[in-house]
């Protein structure tokens, strides 16, 4: 058999072949009919596009057929050439289409508003009253059974209107009061019923007196009205007469698995109805997930200050186990607290286990697993440790312990990753054609070979090793924040402040600004605030001097402090130029000034040499880390190479004898003492 083409074509005969009848063979192949199937109606071509694409009009259905058969039946025959048509309300002025139908136009030109359908013979209007009349018995049967099936309904009988051939005044008036009468009877009644259904619910409020039916009605229909609460929230899905549910918080992956299941039930209330915010479901959440848990995060010091850095053995602090729980008093649990409980339980133990996996992974850092206790190294004696613990499967507050910003972010993260859909989409790429070996080959990815594009590809990081940086980012700012505060505690002249530029998981920077009281007074208006800045980093802490200087201290906080001072001696020095140069108080002359100086000793020492107008005195300051400046003053040498050393000695002044409380006003006493001696 073969079957032609069903695009529309020209109909074409059914051709048959018949061949002389021969004896049958066994070996001989048997042969059949050749049929020929076309359609027997072709489509009719609408409209040919531009693209060469046919639009074909779609054959008529029977109901099209019956239609055009029935516009052509000429009903005024068969009811009656006196008898008008009703049910057209077809305007005399109206156009006819080809087939006699009245063309209908639009609401603004044409002029028939409503079209009717034609009624089917003389019998319509009959056929219509029957259906109108089933149609409110339908609507009293439903009323009836409703009625029937609630307590506080029942059926009135109310007076038919009187109905009078020519009714009189009298009989109008009389009709009138009697209907009123009737109406206000029937008012009271429906009055009584209504206060009884008020009763009944009041009743049901108060748990007195229901049918058992009602009590039933009514937890059930609580039951369903939890479980569309439930299913807003949680992965629910019923199997047969099973209805279960799914803790499991992968977003990617798979779905209802037997471990994290949890069973849904209907709870068995007492007769009485209870209005207490005792849930109706009743959730049985997995043994080994009864439990609430948390993970704490903190960095400690490894020294002999710490104490116990794992869980006491004989403690049972934070050591609840899943056998000990009583599953009647879980259930009795709201399923909101018991759900969110399992599922945090079931969500840490899997991070916990995760990051000692990684942990294990690790070359460079040594880490010790113990009693759900994980110690890893971070840097120096510094160590981050992460602890598993659980608490009974009750209500109530659980102390939060540990770093409170750690626990925070491991939360974030984890969230992040679980949200992270690391499956890259399938897309088509570009590739040079070449037959070079790859390692001659220097067009692609900017000239780099295999190897040079793997070490600079952007490889996923663990969460382990992401909170390795932040811990030890956040270990570098409790430390710069413990610095700027004994410097600001300590210094009194100058007057340090310090603020945070910028705070940030894996780095931040601090601004710290230094001031003198009496500043104004020697700078004649003009405002100078030195500054130098701290970047904070996972691997360290460095310090930038207002020169643009660098100075890295690791993760050393005595460092730290001591270059943080060193940039206060610069500021020192900087002032000490700037009282110098004013002409109208201390006129001096500066020699020469090194904040790169050195002392005996190879530490950093500022110093400036000054003389005064008479060139009769010189002046020496050295300003030394984190201790007072050291003051020498002798007699101006003029002649380098033929003064002798003992003729002009060095004579050391002792800084906290010069008159004034800050460093300005010591500097003015004693400029002012040697400006003419």
């Amino acid at each position: 058999m073969e079957s032609g083409s069903a695009s529309p074509s020209s109909p074409e005969p059914i051709v048959i072949d018949e061949e002389p009848e021969k004896p049958p063979s066994i070996l001989a192949p048997r042969k059949g009919v050749d049929l020929v199937l076309e359609a027997n109606d072709d489509w009719k071509i609408q409209e040919i596009g531009f693209d060469g694409v046919e639009k074909y009009l779609k054959p008529e259905t029977f109901t099209d057929q019956v239609g055009k058969l029935a516009r052509r039946v000429e009903w005024m025959k068969l009811v009656g050439s006196s008898t008008p048509y009703e049910n057209a309300k077809i305007d005399q002025t109206e156009e006819l289409d080809d087939e006699g139908v009245p063309s209908r136009k639009g609401e603004k030109g044409g002029t028939n508003v409503e079209l009717v359908t034609p009624e089917a013979g003389p019998w319509s209007s009959v056929a219509k009253y029957l259906h109108e009349s089933l149609s409110q018995l339908n609507v009293l049967l439903d009323d009836l059974s409703v009625m029937k099936n609630t307590d506080y309904m029942k059926a009135l009988t109310v007076l038919d209107p009187i109905t009078i051939a020519e009714p009189t005044p009298e009989h109008i008036q009389t009709m009138r009061g009697t209907q009123w009468i009737w109406k206000r009877r029937a008012l009271q009644e429906a009055v009584q019923v209504l206060d009884i259904a008020q009763k009944q619910r009041q009743q049901a409020l108060r748990n007195l007196g229901l049918s058992v039916d009602y009590i039933a009605h009514l937890q059930r229909t609580k039951f369903f009205e939890e479980l569309k609460e439930m299913r807003e929230i949680w992965r629910v899905r019923k199997t047969g007469d099973y209805v279960y549910g799914d803790l499991s918080y992968h977003i990617f992956g798979w779905k209802y698995d037997t471990p994290n299941l949890f069973d849904i039930s209907r709870r068995s209330l007492s007769n009485k109805f209870e209005t207490s915010d005792l849930s109706i479901i009743e959730v049985s959440v997995p043994k080994d997930l009864a439990r609430r848990s948390m993970l704490v995060v903190k960095i400690v010091k490894d020294d002999i200050e710490s104490g116990d850095l794992f869980r006491d053995p004989k403690s049972n602090d934070y050591a609840y186990s899943y056998k000990e729980v009583d599953a009647e008093k879980v259930k009795a649990l709201h399923w909101k607290d018991s759900l969110k409980w399992a599922q945090n339980t079931l969500l840490l133990r899997d991070t916990f286990n995760t990051l000692c996996k990684d942990a294990i992974k690790l070359r460079n850092r040594l880490s010790i697993i113990r009693d759900n206790v994980l110690l890893i190294r971070l840097f120096d004696d510094y160590l981050l440790r992460f602890e598993l613990q659980w608490f009974p499967f009750e209500a109530g507050q659980i102390h939060e312990e540990g770093d409170i910003y750690l626990n925070r972010v491991l939360r974030e993260m984890i969230i992040g990753f679980e949200c992270t859909k690391f499956v890259r989409p399938q897309f088509f790429c570009s590739m040079p054609i070449t037959h070079l070996p790859e390692s001659l080959d220097l067009r692609g990815c900017g000239g780099f070979d295999a190897r040079q594009i793997a070490d600079r590809a952007v490889t996923p990081r663990s969460i382990l090793d992401r909170m390795l940086d932040m811990a030890a980012h956040r270990a570098l700012v409790n430390m710069m924040t413990e610095v700027a505060e004994l410097m600001c505690g300590s210094s009194v002249d100058p007057t340090i402040q310090y603020k945070w530029l910028h705070c940030g998981r894996n780095y931040s920077k601090m601004m710290f600004q230094v001031v003198s009281k009496d500043y104004d007074l020697y700078l004649s208006g003009h405002r100078m605030h030195h500054t130098f800045f701290a970047s904070v980093s996972s691997d360290g802490i460095t310090i930038e001097t207002k020169d643009g200087m660098l100075i890295k201290c690791d993760r050393d906080s005595a460092r730290v402090l001591y270059a943080c001072q060193y940039c206060v001696c610069i500021y020192q020095v900087s002032m000490f130029a700037m009282v110098c140069r004013n002409q109208w108080i201390t006129p001096f002359q500066t020699l020469y000034s090194n904040v790169y100086a050195l002392d005996d000793k190879g530490n950093p020492a500022p110093n400036i040499l000054l003389c005064n107008q008479a060139a009769t005195r010189s002046i020496l300051f050295k300003f030394h880390v984190g201790r007072d400046p050291e003051i020498l003053v002798r007699r101006f040498v003029v002649n380098e190479k033929t003064a002798k050393p003992e003729e002009h000695p060095w004579k050391k002044l002792s800084y906290r004898k010069l008159y004034g409380a800050t460093f300005c006003k010591k500097v003015d006493a004693l400029l002012s003492f040697l400006r003419d001696c």
